[in-house]
Formats: C-alpha cells, sequence, structure tokens
C-alpha cells in the first residue's frame, strides 16, 4: 500500500490470477438459486402481518417499498432517508427468523452494532424465506 500511496500519479497496476485455487476457501453456496420465490413475512406495529412473495436475488428496501411497507416512519425518518445508500440507517430491520441468509457484513456491525439481529434493508439482497420486523 505505501509504494501505491506514494507512486506518482497516474498510477497503473497489475494483477496476476493464481491457478493454484485448491486451498482457498470458498464462500457459502447460497441455499437458493437466484430468481426463487421466497416469502418475507413482514411484523410491524399497528398494521396487520403482511407477507410478500420476492424473488432471491432482488434487493429488500426495494422490495418491501414496492410491496407499501412504511420503512420511513415519522419525519425524520422521511427527510433524512438516505436513498438506499447504507448511509442513514432509517431502513434497518430487525431479522426475527431466517433461513439461507449469509451472516451480516462489517460494514453493517459497523453502522448497527446495538442491534444484533438487524439488517439495512437497503444493503441486502433477498436470499431466502424470513420473517422482519419493521419498527
Amino acid at each position: 500500500m505505501e509504494k501505491i500511496i506514494n507512486a506518482p500519479s497516474p498510477v497503473s497496476i497489475a494483477f496476476e490470477v493464481d491457478d493454484d485455487i485448491e486451498n482457498v476457501a470458498t464462500p457459502e453456496t447460497p441455499t437458493f438459486s437466484l430468481g426463487t420465490v421466497v416469502s418475507i413475512k413482514v411484523i410491524q406495529d399497528g398494521n396487520p402481518d403482511k407477507v410478500i412473495q420476492a424473488k432471491v436475488g432482488d434487493n429488500l428496501r426495494k422490495t418491501l417499498l414496492d410491496n407499501k411497507v412504511e420503512l420511513y416512519r415519522g419525519l425524520k425518518k422521511k427527510l433524512g432517508n438516505c436513498g438506499g445508500g447504507g448511509q442513514c440507517t432509517f431502513c434497518a430491520v430487525d431479522f426475527v427468523d431466517s433461513e439461507g441468509w449469509q451472516a451480516r457484513s462489517d460494514y453493517e456491525n459497523g453502522k448497527i452494532s446495538k442491534f444484533p439481529t438487524a439488517r439495512l434493508a437497503c444493503l441486502n439482497n433477498i436470499q431466502g424465506p424470513a420473517t422482519i420486523r419493521v419498527e
């Protein structure tokens, strides 16, 4: 990194591929294939529970908004909504139950660390069925 930082601009970088991939750890294969239809159950105070049929790979925030789930309750959340950029944390939803979802990212851990079962809807694509609570 030091060489890159101290190099004169413009910088050219070349990458080499190591053909010996036998010892490289690969991420777990998702349980559900892209495009598989799964159910997302939404629990929200003041509203009846709602079950949404969604496709694996679709963005969770967009899916919730498209299905009339109010993610941004109150003036502060409506005005402070970052539009899905992962900055405001107002789209955080609590995962009550889920199947096939990978652990949340280090970025999410840093942004919403005091809510261990929460996820930022804007940064997550649907990976399987889930029950979520929206505040």
